[in-house]
């Protein structure tokens, strides 16, 4: 038997840029195609339950050994890997460590890698320096919710938190919205607002301006996306929102249950969210220390609670594909839950994967000539 040699590409951030990384259009239009075979099932995400959104080391918190790491905010490695079926065809892993320190090292928060495989063979496809393909497929994913959600003719949306999600964010929000004239931002360090929107106003061709308060940037809003960490959460109230305004929460906020509960909540893949309720369940409260939270607990605290129910959730994928309702009258006003899902990285992966092999970009790795053994 001849024995194959196995390539692969290998794509450094600078190559990720040159293959349309940053490509607002492109990325948004994969994602949705994305959220279209999710909702017809042609996925596999990791765990028996078919929908983890990743695995990750728990690390202690106390030390037990010399080097090992310690429980802290936003400590974590996690591997997070997926099939996709449709025209994507792929298996893909991101993995990546986290510590919310780093960037005091002059380092992203989390360092990200993606990893294609052949779903036949298993042989590597590509290595891909991922924290921009990372933060752009999760400032999508909200974009495709205001595709399906936001009242028709939205001109105005507010971004909490000016950081790399943000900004992602509202690249992506500028394609999904073609009537879009103003952003507000607001963070809670004011010149860092302020930077934000001189840059993206200028990056973007639109209006996006600084402003001074929550409420002020939550106003008149038509669509808000919050994506903030750091152990101070948002406050939201119910009564600075526009009653058909589109809520996108990428990171965690202090909503009260009357928000939910007068609006639609839609999850990005209400399975998912299941399985990480169910994930979550099984770290003891006499260890919560250990526990990193989950994006939909509050909704899920009021479905056992019974004031609200599981019949009562939509999600994205199921609206993608046509399966559930999106927007279905003019005053409604929704509550968008994202975890994040793999899905996304093998899809906007693949993607750019494709736009390096037609331009040349990359650099070919050789796994093995021949394999030593078989």
């Amino acid at each position: 038997m001849v024995r194959k040699k196995t390539e692969f590409l290998y794509l450094c951030e600078e190559d990720m840029i040159s293959a349309g990384v940053l490509d607002g259009a492109q990325c948004v239009a994969t994602i949705d195609e994305m959220f279209k075979v999710v909702g017809q099932g042609d996925y596999l995400m990791g765990g028996y339950n078919e929908n983890e959104h990743g695995v990750r080391i728990i690390f202690p918190v106390e030390k037990r050994f010399p080097n090992m790491p310690v429980a802290g905010p936003d400590r974590r490695f996690m591997a997070m890997v997926a099939y996709l079926g449709g025209k994507f065809n792929v298996c893909a892993e991101k993995w990546y460590g986290s510590n919310i320190e780093n960037p005091k090292r002059g380092l992203p928060r989390s360092v990200l890698i993606v990893v294609l495989n052949d779903v036949e063979t298993g042989e590597p496809l590509a290595l891909m320096s991922a924290n921009l393909l990372s933060a752009m497929r999760t400032g999508s994913v909200p974009a495709v919710g205001a595709k399906y959600l936001a009242r028709k003719g939205a001109d105005t949306a507010s971004l909490i938190g000016a950081g790399v999600i943000s900004r992602a964010t509202l690249t992506c929000l500028k394609a999904a919205l073609p009537g879009l004239k103003v952003a507000k931002i607001y963070d809670l360090v004011k010149e860092k607002a302020e930077a934000f929107g001189e840059t993206i106003s200028r990056e973007l061709g639109i209006q996006v301006q600084a402003v001074a308060s929550m409420e002020e940037a939550v106003g008149g809003s038509d669509f808000i996306s919050i994506a903030t960490a750091g152990k101070k959460k948002p406050e939201i109230q119910t009564k600075w929102l526009k009653p058909d305004a589109v809520l996108a929460m990428q990171g965690t906020a202090d909503l009260s249950d009357d928000l939910f509960l007068s609006s639609t909540v839609v999850f990005d893949e209400l399975k998912m969210h299941w399985a990480w309720k169910e994930e979550e369940e099984r770290i003891p409260d006499s260890d919560a220390a250990r526990k990193l939270g989950f994006p939909g607990e509050n909704v899920f605290r009021l479905i056992d609670q019974g004031k609200m129910q599981k019949s009562d959730l939509r999600g994205l994928s199921a609206i993608a594909a046509g399966k559930q309702l999106g927007r279905s009258s003019a005053n409604e006003r929704f509550v968008m839950i994202i975890g994040g899902m793999p899905v996304e990285d093998a899809a906007w992966g693949w993607a750019l994967y494709q736009n390096a092999l037609k331009k040349g970009i990359g650099q070919k790795l050789t796994l093995w000539n021949s394999p030593h053994w078989l």
